[in-house]
């Protein structure tokens, strides 16, 4: 299973309150905290840590089928940054172990994650900005004239291969000007 989260920063900085007294407490695990707190940009962490945590709630939500989110209970770890803004690591929740990969730019924190390395490593991710909160548009320059885009009665999206009729999961995600895709790379 995959699942993404989008971040527009400056969207963030404008709408945020990860300043108020008890907002950290309130969304993170203590060692999040501390990672946080002793971060060079402590804002940029708090996004990418809580983008990380919203990637794997998708993953979550598509197993279960229900929405039930605790924040708390999803602890992440940053295990390397690479070069060009890439961030890799884990998340853990109820024993499990997801992987993630982040993208971080100037305008945006993109991440993907994935019950496994290598099915991370199989996803394609795709990042632009939308217009007006739509992104029909960009969702059609993302398939191939195979696919089709459609969600289930509870709204968990998917990918329909018209040839083949496999199905498989696709994660949309969308904040401020910015909408991230992520789907495996073959259908």
């Amino acid at each position: 299973m995959i699942g993404n989260d989008i971040i527009d920063l400056r969207a963030a900085a404008v709408e945020s309150r990860i300043h108020r007294k008890g907002f950290l407490e309130k969304l993170f695990h203590p060692c999040e905290i501390r990672m946080i707190r002793e971060a060079a940009a402590p804002e940029l962490i708090t996004w990418l840590l809580w983008s990380c945590k919203e990637a794997v709630y998708k993953i979550e939500h598509r197993n279960t089928r229900e929405r039930k989110y605790a924040p708390q209970q999803f602890t992440c770890s940053i295990e390397q940054e690479h070069v060009y803004g890439e961030i890799t690591g884990t998340v853990c929740h109820n024993n499990h172990t997801y992987y993630y990969q982040s993208q971080v730019t100037d305008n945006y924190i993109h991440t993907c994650a994935a019950t496994g390395d290598l099915l991370l490593r199989e996803t394609a991710v795709f990042t632009d900005a939308q217009v007006a909160g739509n992104y029909t548009g960009f969702m059609q320059q993302v398939l191939s004239a195979k696919e089709l885009f459609y969600k289930d009665e509870i709204g968990i999206p998917y990918i329909l291969h018209r040839e083949n009729g496999r199905c498989l999961p696709v994660s949309v995600s969308h904040h401020g000007t910015w909408c991230g895709i992520a789907k495996l790379k073959e259908v």
